[in-house]
């Protein structure tokens, strides 16, 4: 009964501050880190393209290599820019499509939904890679496929072929392992455990706090009724101190 009681204190303490930290002034969060942008990029070309995650990985695997996830890197002498080296004519197609559609062209928001618009609408000078990501299978394989096809067809720098197989190779072997869509319940950060962080990235979803991916959804609502709830952290809170156990779930 004590340790019921201490997990509701719990659970009402973490809410209470989920609350406060939801409520402060977006000028005082700090930008978004480099992993951040990583998990934004990965969750918009999942969620928002519906892309699987091997085609996600290859993806990233160049957009690594183009700008190392910086939104306001320029290059080529200034006529390049953002996340995927925007050049020349499509570099003033981003800034036109953002300012035209209530975006801003130098944040990653602003640039992947202008990249999911332009693979949309412009598929013979974009390599039809759209179609391509759409084939590849959601395997080791899939994620090197996809990291090859988009640096030969969409990127296409000097040396394509050889920097395709490195991107590939990349998408495979670094990112795939990553982010492969693969969840246990409860487990929401995907560390192996379920605990007390586990149950606040649940909290922090269900009070519309944060946005978590469609692996992470699965993983939070561990009861399994459709929905992310604080009954979901409660739970995850309750395996987390021994009084629940995870079997019962799973």
């Amino acid at each position: 009964m004590h340790l019921k009681n201490y997990i509701k204190r719990t659970l009402i303490t973490i809410l209470a501050l989920v609350m406060v930290f939801s409520a402060l002034p977006v000028a005082t969060m700090a930008a978004a880190s480099k992993a951040e942008t990583i998990q934004t990029i990965f969750d918009f070309l999942v969620d928002e393209m519906g892309l699987n995650s091997a085609a996600a990985c290859g993806v990233l695997a160049n957009i690594e290599k183009e700008s190392d996830f910086n939104p306001t890197l320029y290059g080529d002498s200034g006529s390049s820019y953002g996340i995927c080296q925007w050049h020349n004519g499509r570099f003033e197609n981003l800034k036109n499509y953002c300012n035209k559609n209530g975006y801003s062209w130098k944040t990653v928001e602003g640039q992947l939904h202008f990249l999911k618009y332009e693979l949309s609408t412009n598929k013979t000078d974009t390599g039809k890679i759209l179609d391509r990501l759409e084939d590849v299978t959601n395997t080791a394989e899939g994620a090197y496929k996809a990291g090859y096809d988009w640096c030969y067809y969409f990127e296409r720098p000097a040396n394509k072929a050889s920097k395709a197989e490195a991107r590939g190779s990349n998408a495979q072997t670094k990112y795939w392992p990553t982010y492969k869509l693969v969840y246990e319940l409860g487990d929401v950060n995907a560390d192996g455990k379920v605990n007390a962080t586990d149950a606040l990235m649940t909290l922090e979803s269900a009070v519309g706090s944060c946005k978590l991916s469609k692996s992470q959804n699965k993983a939070a609502d561990i009861n399994k009724d459709g929905k992310i709830t604080s009954n979901d952290a409660l739970i995850m809170l309750s395996i987390s101190t021994g009084s629940l156990s995870i079997k019962d779930y799973r």
